[in-house]
């Protein structure tokens, strides 16, 4: 393997020393084993090298990749002074990762993410739980043939080719715990079934209407994972009380999602909760049927806490101003999007070594301006010691807010009417000798 290379001297509250705060040495040696990689010492391009350089082209205020790149190799030049610098052409970078493989930022992501549980400490769990939230977005790309074939169109006619993202984020802190990505055309349920064998233990899983179907359900359901998940007009539900009587005491403990295609298994038994919000009700469905674990208060603080998905997705596409991939070619795109996603992620990770639990305050603005002012510095060998004790303080205002922050008429706005209630049914003769069964066999399994 090459040598990697090392900073030269580190001030703990510069740049590159929290980096290596971020990163320590322990991590990127167990990467690199768990990579591998070329024994040629001629190497440009090394594991950390690549990273590295994708890291901070997802951190540039530059328009075009090549810029990017220019600016991403001089901060490595800059960093190791004196060790083998990288190659010179953007074209290598993209074939060093390809050679490494086209998830090796997924990867690396996974490696440090085992560290978040001592990184937010007490922010860690909530109410018991580790707190995650999915949801997906689309991700625009260049209206090239290559894209167009590989990528298709997932919207109207005449939209451009999209990628469509799908993450999981730590809802107390917002950091971002696993994405999956694919084409426009692919489904977020499919990208939640593929993350689900990376769910940790205890996890709360928090979702929109989106994710509510019978299949997706039970399989989270029999991996022992415990939901709350909006349903909407599209959802049956069987249950013996009237429907005015559930909304009046605003939750019902038994309800059975059991679809007529679905009849050859057995209903899913869960638990209805209906939220008050501005005159309009909310319907939640879960899995944890004592009010002592999930009361119906903490439930809609959870359902409400959500809406940090959104802001990270923002975070990306407006303030990184990540919204759109700039490569004409599926293969680089999909590389340039995975390192726009840790980069964002990693944005994230060095405010949570310092704030700790405190980081769901962060500013996610101020903290890229801070970076990106020290990669400057960096770059042109100045010190920038007064890095870490500005990134503490790169909060959100707390005063209250008289008018809001958005446009008065925005004209892009979507304006989408809110998911109506699901469909409350009574069971029929037959299907109530069912679900006693049910009922009957899972009480004597479970107690």
């Amino acid at each position: 393997m090459a040598r990697d290379g090392r900073v030269g001297k580190l001030c703990p509250r510069d740049w590159p020393g929290l980096l290596r705060r971020v990163v320590p040495a322990a991590v990127w040696q167990g990467f690199l084993g768990q990579v591998g990689g070329s024994g040629d010492p001629r190497t440009r391009w090394t594991v950390k090298y690549t990273l590295l350089c994708w890291i901070a082209m997802g951190w540039s205020l530059q328009r075009q990749l090549t810029e990017r790149f220019r600016e991403g190799r001089a901060l490595l030049v800059a960093l190791f002074v004196g060790r083998r610098g990288p190659g010179a052409s953007y074209q290598g970078l993209t074939k060093a990762t390809r050679r490494l493989g086209g998830d090796l930022c997924w990867r690396f992501w996974c490696a440090l993410r085992r560290r978040l549980a001592g990184t937010l400490r007490s922010g860690w769990t909530w109410y018991g739980w580790i707190v995650l939230a999915v949801d997906g977005s689309r991700i625009e790309a260049p209206r090239t043939r290559k894209n167009e074939r590989k990528l298709g169109r997932a919207g109207r006619d005449k939209t451009t080719p999209q990628w469509w993202v799908t993450w999981l984020i730590q809802l107390p802190s917002a950091l971002i715990w696993d994405w999956r990505q694919g084409p426009g055309t692919s489904g977020e349920r499919t990208h939640l079934r593929q993350m689900l064998c990376d769910l940790p233990a205890g996890t709360l899983l928090v979702a929109d209407a989106g994710f509510v179907g019978f299949d997706l359900l039970w399989k989270l359901v029999q991996a022992g994972v415990d939901v709350l998940v909006r349903c909407a007009s599209g959802t049956t539900l069987l249950t013996d009380a009237p429907p005015a009587q559930i909304e009046t005491r605003g939750e019902h403990g038994t309800v059975y999602l059991w679809p007529k295609k679905r009849r050859r298994q057995l209903p899913l038994r869960l638990r209805l909760i209906v939220l008050k919000r501005g005159g309009k009700r909310v319907y939640l469905l879960t899995n944890v049927r004592e009010s002592t674990r999930l009361s119906r208060k903490t439930a809609g603080e959870l359902y409400a806490a959500r809406w940090g998905v959104e802001t990270s997705y923002r975070a990306l596409k407006q303030t990184l101003d990540r919204r759109r991939v700039l490569a004409k070619t599926p293969d680089i795109g999909e590389l340039e999007l995975a390192a726009n996603i840790l980069a964002l992620a990693m944005l994230l990770l060095q405010a949570a070594v310092l704030l700790h639990a405190q980081v769901r305050a962060l500013s996610v603005a101020v903290a890229l301006r801070l970076t990106r002012r020290a990669l400057e510095a960096t770059r042109w060998r100045q010190p920038s010691g007064w890095f870490v004790l500005a990134l503490r303080y790169a909060v959100r205002d707390c005063y209250h807010r008289r008018h809001p922050k958005r446009a008065r008429a925005w004209p892009h706005k979507k304006n989408d009417p809110p998911p109506g209630p699901p469909h409350l049914r009574t069971p029929t003769p037959r299907e109530k000798l069912i679900l006693y069964a049910v009922e009957l066999y899972h009480d004597l399994k479970f107690g």
